[in-house]
């Protein structure tokens, strides 16, 4: 096939990881000459909106979850919304099709949303997880998973192309029988060199209610920390400014160069360990430390895997006390270098191949 004219780009709005990581894809298509269409619903496409202004959208049906804050009923009540999740992910088909139609695209990249599907053009899918750890339900989420994986034409991984990798065995599963392609680790920051002037700095993502609880948690554990410069970045859209502290300053929300310069100024930095935010900390080279959002059995393995292999500590979230920064020195933190950033030679290739 021709390189693609027209790329029709739709994250999950779960979180801000699939819309940030797919910004250096835009960038990429941009560069290349391509046109680039967004799609998606909530945050996730006003994140988008935000960096790419110029850029014609297309808003889909909600795909956000409740989420319950208890360990089994966690993921119970995630699959309960699964019939609801699958209407409107049909309903985003439909209007997904007609956006194709009318505007003529020819390259749909869909972030782990499976209503961003179309059988009439390359449709390709960004997702590191093939398969899923969440405990009794791993086995049947896996499998459903993998099912509609594979109705794509291809699997784009956003890894290195060797070991070893970031993701692990999330990104491995034998059900998974369509092309599974690495392209390269996905990261919308580079590397600045600043003064390193702020100790402690947090980055806070995920779902509600427990993305407010993580907040709570981090003020008072800062609170204390008055010798040290401290910055919290909430992660959040129309939410009242907090006020700030004379070593504490808030930010609701950055756009990615702001947050760029945060990240590289900082000693350390505290934050999920999802997969996009470990991706943007790997590409940074910088010393980490994690919070997984609890019961997301994904993030709890990736940061039990970066401890064990002496990257990066981490705490559970109702444990976490400052004092546990104080042993950052024992690991070794990322090296950036070592990370194979998308997209990786010859990419352009298997698109026209």
């Amino acid at each position: 096939m021709a390189f693609p004219t027209h790329v029709l780009v739709s994250p999950l709005n779960w979180g801000l990881g699939h819309a940030t990581r797919c910004i250096p894809v835009i960038r990429y298509f941009l560069q290349q000459g391509s046109k680039v269409s967004l799609a998606s619903d909530g945050n996730a496409l006003q994140l988008l909106k935000d960096e790419f202004p110029d850029l014609h959208s297309l808003e889909l049906n909600s795909s956000q979850v409740t989420y319950s804050t208890s360990g089994f009923f966690f993921y119970l009540k995630l699959m309960l919304q699964g019939d609801g999740l699958k209407k409107r992910a049909q309903k985003d088909e439909v209007l997904i099709e007609d956006y194709i139609d009318k505007q003529g695209v020819d390259l749909l990249i869909s972030d782990h949303r499976f209503g961003a599907f179309s059988e009439n053009i390359k449709s390709v899918i960004i997702s590191h997880q093939l398969q899923f750890k969440a405990g009794l339900f791993s086995f049947g989420s896996s499998y459903l998973n993998a099912k509609y994986l594979n109705r794509y034409d291809e699997v784009w991984v956003p890894d290195t192309d060797t070991l070893p990798n970031l993701s692990g065995i999330l990104s491995q599963s034998h059900w998974v029988n369509v092309p599974v392609k690495e392209i390269g680790v996905l990261s919308r920051f580079s590397n600045l060199s600043l003064e390193k002037d702020i100790d402690y700095l947090a980055v806070i993502s995920g779902p509600e209610p427990l993305r407010t609880h993580f907040e709570k948690k981090l003020i008072e554990a800062f609170s204390t920390l008055r010798s040290k410069k401290c910055i919290l970045v909430r992660g959040v859209y129309d939410r009242s400014e907090l006020e700030d502290l004379p070593h504490l300053n808030f930010y609701n929300h950055l756009k990615s160069e702001d947050l760029n310069q945060l990240i590289c100024r900082a000693k350390l930095v505290i934050c999920r360990s999802g997969y996009s935010s470990v991706m943007d900390m790997a590409c940074l080279g910088k010393s980490v430390f994690f919070v997984p959002t609890p019961h997301q059995g994904e993030q709890e393995y990736l940061a039990k895997r970066l401890e064990n292999q002496r990257t990066a500590p981490f705490s559970a979230q109702k444990r976490f006390k400052t004092t546990a920064l104080e042993n950052i020195e024992l690991y070794s933190g990322f090296n950036s270098k070592e990370m194979h950033r998308f997209p990786l030679p010859g990419f352009r290739q298997t698109l026209e191949g």
